[in-house]
């Protein structure tokens, strides 16, 4: 397993795709690096096309990304689903830049994330092929903080003292009362491209939800330097989003869970000494 990823690399097999392929060749194969879960190749082919190949890790489900995809295609650009399997599909190659290499462009990048959550839901939970939403169901009724927190591993790396503070802060909380909103899960800078300045693309939408979309923001916040949240924040107006005064505090108080999510996975030790320094630091200043 490559040492920072949450899945292993999925190996290149033509015979997946060939009933796509129908006759053609493939010229070229090039594995793509940006993504730590799912395994994505761009492939050439003799009569010119360019797409990728997405192979899907064993956990995650091919056929409700794509209908995700499809759902958004009207309001942010992402790629265009070309054909699909059980655990693999076939997307339109995008042209760009990732935002984590072009950080001038945040601002439309969160102009975009607002777009995204203008679309709205009855309940939050995963969002079906039928569109109905599965609720989330973290065990015996206890939140997303909770669960986590009741796995060793993570407690081991955060302490006792600080678990304990973030039961009384997940316990302060109080339910959201706007609507849920489509939540892309995973809006970092690597999974969103770029070019002249505008947004080309948004990949990626494996983790998409109905629920909060500051944990979109929080996402974004945490990825990008606090001398350009400003640019955040006139992004997110700019796409209609409403921004209260403390939504920073919003924002990473969501992020939280992120936090500790990634403590449970397969991501290296240097990764997971990030997370636990931030949970601690955060509940230092909260």
């Amino acid at each position: 397993m490559d040492e920072d990823r949450r899945h292993p690399r999925r190996q290149f097999d033509p015979a997946l795709i060939a009933a796509y392929l129908r006759g053609r060749k493939i010229e070229s194969v090039q594995l793509m690096p940006l993504g730590r879960s799912n395994t994505n190749y761009r492939l050439m082919l003799t009569d010119g096309e360019v797409c990728v190949l997405r192979l899907h890790n064993p956990g995650s489900n091919a056929q409700r990304e794509n209908h995700i995809l499809r759902l958004v295609t009207e309001i942010v650009p992402v790629p265009a689903v070309l054909a699909s399997g059980c655990d693999w599909s076939i997307h339109s190659f995008v042209e760009g830049t990732a935002l984590a290499d072009t950080p001038e462009c945040v601002q439309p990048a969160a102009e975009a994330l607002a777009q995204i959550s203008s679309l709205k839901f009855k309940s939050s939970g995963w969002i079906q092929l039928d569109g109905s939403i599965a609720p989330f169901d973290f065990g015996n009724g206890k939140s997303f903080v909770e669960s986590m927190l009741d796995r060793p591993g993570v407690c081991t790396w955060i302490g006792p003292n600080t678990a304990a503070a973030l039961h009384r802060i997940d316990a302060e909380q109080q339910p959201d009362a706007t609507e849920p909103r489509l939540v892309h899960g995973d809006f970092n800078p690597t999974n969103i491209l770029v070019h002249d300045g505008a947004v080309t693309g948004i990949l990626d939408w494996e983790f998409s939800h109905a629920g909060d979309p500051y944990m979109d923001i929080g996402n974004l916040l945490r990825h990008t330097d606090p001398a350009r949240h400003a640019e955040i924040e006139a992004g997110l107006i700019a796409g209609g989003f409403n921004v209260p005064a403390d939504w920073k505090r919003k924002a990473e108080l969501i992020d939280l869970s992120s936090h500790l999510e990634f403590l449970t996975t397969q991501r290296s030790d240097a990764f997971k000494q990030q997370c636990a320094d931030w949970i601690r630091a955060f509940v230092e200043r909260y």
